[in-house]
């Protein structure tokens, strides 16, 4: 019986620089993609020249800037294989990526999504494994509802995505949502097939400056906030509480990081009214206001 074929689909825009580090990932799988899409997105860099060196190895598309779920969107209506990849230009997969996850497609053929555990690296820098969040929910078949739903979505990364074209059918990213339209996706997808979680980092994600999840906080964690209450009736009001919970930490831990305590302040807050119980929340409401002080001051 012959593999399924392989389409991985990658969104492009200002990404001449970093493209060909994630094609040639592709290239050098130990089961290579049977197809190769880049959806060029408006990019005002040059990425004829990126693409020159791969020659009829890589199709591109150009369209008018229209935003990532556009392109990946685009990027599915084209594709041919039965099972669907995607990888953003900045990122790139361990060699061994595309054929571990058909080994398991082909163990559990009621898989219908397949993701995995990734490393995360600044330009420059050496590469680090994510500490695994949730370990109980990898390695093995789930077919997840409930407040599991978005637990098990948002460990689902978009560049170790392989998905069946069949399970995938019609469901596209929002292209409403300018970020967080991968996790209403995955929520979605989850909702409907069993998937399986890689315990094993299968792929890299380089922080380059001005990506759309990293270059403003705030919007990002309001889409996501946009997301759960859109699936409300499925994740139940514990499910809700604890995901904006999630959030509204994540909000203020990033403002902190990124040394911008007072607009800290209020995602902090919100926190510590959603969890009055929880002294690091308040520590953290309390953190920011020190700082944000401090800085007012200087």
């Amino acid at each position: 019986m012959s593999e399924p074929s392989v389409s991985v689909i990658i969104p492009a825009y200002r990404a001449a620089a970093t493209i060909g580090r994630a094609i040639d990932s592709l290239l050098a799988q130990t089961r290579t993609p049977n197809e190769i899409i880049v959806i060029d997105d408006g990019s005002p860099d040059d990425m004829t020249a990126a693409l020159a060196p791969y020659g009829e190895r890589v199709r591109r598309i150009r369209q008018a800037n229209s935003g990532a779920a556009s392109a990946r969107n685009r990027g599915i209506d084209l594709a041919q294989g039965e099972l669907i990849a995607f990888l953003d230009a900045d990122d790139y997969w361990e060699p061994n990526k595309l054929q571990h996850q058909l080994a398991i497609l082909e163990r559990h053929p009621e898989v219908g999504l397949i993701a995995a555990h990734s490393y995360v690296q600044s330009p420059g820098q050496p590469r680090t494994p994510i500490n695994l969040p949730s370990p109980h929910l990898f390695d093995r078949v789930l077919k997840a509802d409930g407040p599991e739903t978005m637990m098990v979505a948002k460990r689902v990364w978009t560049s170790t995505v392989l998905v069946r074209r069949a399970v995938l059918g019609e469901q596209r990213f929002d292209t409403t949502l300018v970020t967080a339209e991968d996790v209403d996706l995955w929520i979605r997808l989850v909702l409907s097939t069993p998937v399986y979680l890689i315990s094993e980092p299968l792929a890299t994600g380089v922080l380059e400056a001005g990506s759309l999840s990293r270059s403003n906080a705030a919007a990002d964690s309001r889409n996501m906030l946009a997301v759960i209450q859109r699936y409300a009736h499925v994740l139940g009001p514990r499910g809700v509480w604890a995901a904006k919970v999630l959030v509204y930490h994540e909000w203020a831990a990033t403002h902190l990081g990124n040394g911008e305590a007072r607009k800290a302040i209020g995602p902090a807050w919100q926190r510590a009214t959603h969890q009055p119980w929880s002294a690091r929340a308040w520590w953290i409401v309390f953190k920011s206001t020190i700082w944000a002080g401090k800085t007012w001051l200087m």
